[in-house]
Protein backbone atom coordinates (compact mmCIF):
# COMPACT_ATOMS: atom_id res chain seq x y z
CA UNK A 1 0.00 0.00 0.00
CA UNK A 2 1.63 3.23 -0.82
CA UNK A 3 -0.64 6.11 0.14
CA UNK A 4 -3.98 6.33 2.91
CA UNK A 5 -5.93 2.63 1.80
CA UNK A 6 -8.19 1.25 4.13
CA UNK A 7 -8.76 -2.75 3.22
CA UNK A 8 -11.29 -5.13 4.55
CA UNK A 9 -11.97 -8.79 4.55
CA UNK A 10 -13.61 -11.83 6.10
CA UNK A 11 -13.05 -15.84 5.84
CA UNK A 12 -11.80 -18.87 7.58
CA UNK A 13 -8.70 -18.95 9.71
CA UNK A 14 -7.03 -22.79 9.20
CA UNK A 15 -8.94 -23.70 13.08
CA UNK A 16 -12.37 -23.01 11.30
CA UNK A 17 -13.25 -19.75 13.44
CA UNK A 18 -14.55 -16.83 11.60
CA UNK A 19 -12.33 -13.89 10.88
CA UNK A 20 -13.60 -10.14 9.88
CA UNK A 21 -10.40 -7.94 9.75
CA UNK A 22 -9.58 -4.66 8.43
CA UNK A 23 -5.99 -2.51 7.83
CA UNK A 24 -5.79 1.04 7.61
CA UNK A 25 -2.95 2.48 6.37
CA UNK A 26 -1.75 5.92 6.73
CA UNK A 27 1.43 8.50 7.36
CA UNK A 28 1.79 6.78 10.92
CA UNK A 29 1.65 3.36 9.85
CA UNK A 30 -1.27 0.56 9.74
CA UNK A 31 -3.82 -0.62 12.21
CA UNK A 32 -4.61 -3.96 11.96
CA UNK A 33 -7.53 -5.10 13.22
CA UNK A 34 -10.11 -8.48 13.58
CA UNK A 35 -12.68 -10.22 15.21
CA UNK A 36 -11.99 -13.72 15.46
CA UNK A 37 -15.80 -15.49 15.98
CA UNK A 38 -16.31 -19.53 17.20
CA UNK A 39 -19.95 -19.75 16.51
CA UNK A 40 -22.12 -17.40 17.72
CA UNK A 41 -19.59 -16.10 20.10
CA UNK A 42 -16.34 -13.69 19.96
CA UNK A 43 -13.27 -15.80 20.27
CA UNK A 44 -11.47 -12.11 20.44
CA UNK A 45 -11.27 -8.63 19.33
CA UNK A 46 -7.76 -7.07 18.77
CA UNK A 47 -6.11 -3.69 17.37
CA UNK A 48 -2.52 -4.42 16.33
CA UNK A 49 -0.66 -1.28 15.31
CA UNK A 50 2.74 -1.08 12.88
CA UNK A 51 4.76 2.23 12.48
CA UNK A 52 6.12 3.42 9.44
CA UNK A 53 9.37 0.77 9.56
CA UNK A 54 6.32 -2.29 9.78
CA UNK A 55 7.49 -3.06 13.44
CA UNK A 56 5.03 -3.50 16.28
CA UNK A 57 4.49 -0.52 18.26
CA UNK A 58 0.69 -0.91 20.01
CA UNK A 59 -1.88 -3.63 21.03
CA UNK A 60 -5.03 -3.80 22.44
CA UNK A 61 -6.57 -7.52 22.89
CA UNK A 62 -10.00 -8.27 24.41
CA UNK A 63 -10.89 -12.02 25.52
CA UNK A 64 -12.67 -13.73 27.79
CA UNK A 65 -9.74 -13.79 29.54
CA UNK A 66 -9.67 -10.24 29.90
CA UNK A 67 -7.64 -7.18 28.62
CA UNK A 68 -4.35 -6.92 26.99
CA UNK A 69 -2.48 -3.75 26.27
CA UNK A 70 0.73 -3.72 25.27
CA UNK A 71 3.43 -0.93 23.36
CA UNK A 72 7.17 -1.45 22.62
CA UNK A 73 9.72 1.71 24.38
CA UNK A 74 12.06 3.53 22.95
CA UNK A 75 14.66 1.98 25.18
CA UNK A 76 14.21 -1.52 24.01
CA UNK A 77 11.54 -2.54 26.32
CA UNK A 78 7.73 -3.99 26.35
CA UNK A 79 5.24 -2.38 28.33
CA UNK A 80 2.01 -2.80 29.10
CA UNK A 81 -0.42 -5.17 31.05
CA UNK A 82 -2.88 -8.09 31.17
CA UNK A 83 -6.10 -7.04 33.32
CA UNK A 84 -8.34 -10.47 34.30
CA UNK A 85 -12.11 -11.10 34.55
CA UNK A 86 -11.61 -13.22 37.76
CA UNK A 87 -10.80 -10.35 40.63
CA UNK A 88 -6.92 -11.37 39.83
CA UNK A 89 -5.84 -8.13 39.27
CA UNK A 90 -3.43 -6.62 37.29
CA UNK A 91 -0.33 -8.31 35.52
CA UNK A 92 1.91 -5.39 34.76
CA UNK A 93 4.74 -6.79 32.03
CA UNK A 94 7.38 -3.86 32.75
CA UNK A 95 10.85 -3.89 31.04
CA UNK A 96 10.84 -7.30 28.94
CA UNK A 97 13.83 -7.41 26.10
CA UNK A 98 11.92 -5.93 22.95
CA UNK A 99 14.04 -4.72 19.85
CA UNK A 100 13.46 -3.58 16.77
CA UNK A 101 13.52 -7.40 15.09
CA UNK A 102 11.29 -9.05 18.52
CA UNK A 103 7.89 -9.55 16.80
CA UNK A 104 4.45 -10.15 19.04
CA UNK A 105 2.43 -12.67 17.98
CA UNK A 106 -1.45 -13.45 19.41
CA UNK A 107 -1.98 -17.22 18.96
CA UNK A 108 -4.97 -18.00 16.75
CA UNK A 109 -4.96 -14.37 14.70
CA UNK A 110 -4.09 -14.33 11.50
CA UNK A 111 -3.98 -10.48 11.42
CA UNK A 112 -0.97 -10.81 14.13
CA UNK A 113 1.15 -13.63 11.47
CA UNK A 114 -0.21 -11.10 8.40
CA UNK A 115 1.47 -8.42 10.27
CA UNK A 116 4.87 -10.20 11.40
CA UNK A 117 5.05 -11.83 7.86
CA UNK A 118 4.12 -8.20 6.19
CA UNK A 119 6.80 -6.57 8.50
CA UNK A 120 9.68 -8.73 7.09
CA UNK A 121 8.60 -9.26 3.64
CA UNK A 122 11.43 -6.78 2.07
CA UNK A 123 13.76 -8.52 4.80
CA UNK A 124 13.57 -12.22 3.74
CA UNK A 125 13.91 -13.61 0.54
CA UNK A 126 11.95 -16.59 -0.65
CA UNK A 127 13.31 -20.21 0.70
CA UNK A 128 14.73 -18.13 3.61
CA UNK A 129 14.51 -19.07 7.40
CA UNK A 130 15.17 -16.55 10.28
CA UNK A 131 14.74 -17.37 13.57
CA UNK A 132 13.84 -14.29 16.01
CA UNK A 133 12.80 -13.35 19.40
CA UNK A 134 9.18 -12.50 20.35
CA UNK A 135 6.66 -12.41 22.62
CA UNK A 136 3.54 -14.78 22.28
CA UNK A 137 0.03 -14.74 23.65
CA UNK A 138 -1.17 -18.02 24.03
CA UNK A 139 -4.89 -18.81 23.58
CA UNK A 140 -4.72 -20.68 27.29
CA UNK A 141 -3.86 -16.96 28.81
CA UNK A 142 -0.10 -17.52 29.26
CA UNK A 143 2.08 -14.87 27.87
CA UNK A 144 5.75 -16.15 27.20
CA UNK A 145 8.96 -14.28 25.64
CA UNK A 146 10.35 -16.97 23.07
CA UNK A 147 13.99 -16.68 22.06
CA UNK A 148 13.58 -18.34 19.09
CA UNK A 149 10.41 -18.18 16.76
CA UNK A 150 11.11 -19.45 13.40
CA UNK A 151 9.96 -17.73 10.65
CA UNK A 152 9.75 -19.88 7.09
CA UNK A 153 9.18 -17.99 3.62
CA UNK A 154 8.10 -20.27 1.46
CA UNK A 155 7.25 -18.91 -1.06
CA UNK A 156 6.39 -14.94 -2.18
CA UNK A 157 3.58 -14.88 -0.25
CA UNK A 158 3.08 -18.03 1.55
CA UNK A 159 4.63 -18.18 5.26
CA UNK A 160 5.36 -20.24 8.22
CA UNK A 161 5.27 -19.36 11.64
CA UNK A 162 6.89 -22.07 14.32
CA UNK A 163 5.17 -25.01 13.97
CA UNK A 164 1.78 -23.56 12.31
CA UNK A 165 0.27 -23.92 9.52
CA UNK A 166 1.33 -22.40 6.35
CA UNK A 167 -0.67 -19.03 5.51
CA UNK A 168 -0.83 -16.86 2.84
CA UNK A 169 -0.52 -12.95 2.92
CA UNK A 170 -1.46 -11.12 -0.47
CA UNK A 171 0.68 -8.49 -1.98
CA UNK A 172 0.12 -5.64 -0.04
CA UNK A 173 0.29 -8.09 3.24
CA UNK A 174 -3.02 -8.75 4.15
CA UNK A 175 -4.67 -11.82 5.39
CA UNK A 176 -5.38 -14.45 2.43
CA UNK A 177 -8.47 -16.61 4.43
CA UNK A 178 -10.32 -19.85 3.67
CA UNK A 179 -13.78 -18.94 1.84
CA UNK A 180 -12.33 -15.26 1.83
CA UNK A 181 -13.12 -11.86 0.33
CA UNK A 182 -11.64 -8.36 0.66
CA UNK A 183 -12.76 -4.96 -0.39
CA UNK A 184 -10.51 -1.93 -0.91
CA UNK A 185 -11.02 2.09 -0.70
CA UNK A 186 -8.18 4.02 -2.11
CA UNK A 187 -8.29 7.49 -0.16
CA UNK A 188 -5.68 8.59 -1.34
Amino acid sequence: MTGPTRVAGWGRASDGSTVTWSVAEGRKGRRWREVRSEGAGVGHALLLETDGARRFSHLELARADGLWTFHPEPDGTLHGNHVGPDGSGVRHVTGWPFGPDTILLIEGSPISLAAVAWGLADLMDMGAVRAVAGVVIRTAGGLDQVGGIRLERLSERRWRVGEGSPFDIDPAGCPVLLDGEMRATDLG
